[in-house]
């Protein structure tokens, strides 16, 4: 990642007694979050990347929005062209949306970007969705009104599986947001029932909070999804560098994955096969 690069090159630049950061180029990138589900409509935001140096806030996050880019979805027979809408539950809060096309299991899904002058194509599937065959909640010890949530699968051993979790206290969240390490594989349990904590993440990564566990009274929905590998390497590479490296000085070295065509873009169009759940701590 390129805001990591230029700490390590400001750390560089620190020896010298006159150091001088202006010398680091930064090219700016359409950034592409985009998703479609089974049985739900396309949803694509699109934005511009920014310098490690840039100042964070939500004034210039507003700038970086791109709201007049032509966004369309195509499933081989039928073509939508996304609509831009306003999502407060979302910041940014601007979202083009099909509605039209529905996600349908099985299919695959083009996109195409058409953005001044360029254009940016991704292709995904959407897998059949699984359940899970349990979720329940367990007590921390001495402190009885807290809990982590739990799930199980089993696994399919006849083919390669993909998986990204999701979760929602009705009442208190407002959209469904990614657990910590949302995306895991079946590299390790392939064909086994794999048990594993199931643990809340930050709403928003400006804001992280330790807080993964639960409290009894809590309604939750859990969304279990399943996708394609390289819908699953962007997630998978993504969150190594935010959860698992921790910090810019200790860097992973590896690059995002992306699946977005195009020299002068970045970020991920990915299908999900989902199914919902809702469990109570009691």
């Amino acid at each position: 990642m390129k805001r990591f690069l230029y700490i390590a090159l400001a750390l560089l630049a620190a020896c010298s007694p006159e150091p001088d950061l202006d010398v680091v180029p930064y090219e700016q990138k359409l950034v592409v979050d985009g998703s479609i589900e089974s049985n739900g409509y396309a949803r694509v935001f699109l934005s511009y990347s920014s310098s490690y140096f840039d100042e964070i806030d939500s004034t210039n996050i507003l700038k970086l929005i791109v709201g007049n880019a032509k966004v369309t979805v195509s499933d081989g027979t039928t073509s939508e062209v996304l609509t831009l809408r306003r999502d407060n539950n979302y910041f940014p809060p601007y979202i083009y949306e099909s509605t039209e096309i529905i996600g349908e299991v099985g299919k695959t899904y083009k996109l195409t970007i058409d953005y001044k002058g360029e254009r940016y194509t991704a292709s995904t599937t959407i897998p059949p969705p699984v359940s899970f065959d349990r979720l329940w909640f367990e007590d921390i010890a001495g402190r009885d009104s807290l809990g982590f949530l739990y799930g199980s699968i089993a696994d399919d051993p006849n083919v390669a599986n993909y998986y990204r979790i999701f979760t929602q206290r009705i009442g208190q969240d407002t959209k469904l947001i990614p657990v910590y390490l949302s995306a895991v594989s079946d590299q390790y349990f392939n064909g086994k029932t794999f048990t594993f904590s199931i643990l809340r993440g930050p709403e928003s990564f400006t804001d992280v909070v330790d807080d993964l566990y639960f409290k009894k009274g809590d309604s939750v929905r859990v969304k279990l999804c399943t996708m394609d590998q390289p819908h699953y390497d962007f997630w998978r590479t993504l969150e190594r560098e935010l959860y698992v490296v921790g910090n810019p000085f200790a860097s992973s070295g590896n690059d995002i994955t992306s699946n977005i065509d195009g020299k002068k873009a970045l970020g991920v169009w990915g299908g999900y096969g989902a199914r919902s759940f809702i469990v109570v701590y009691r």
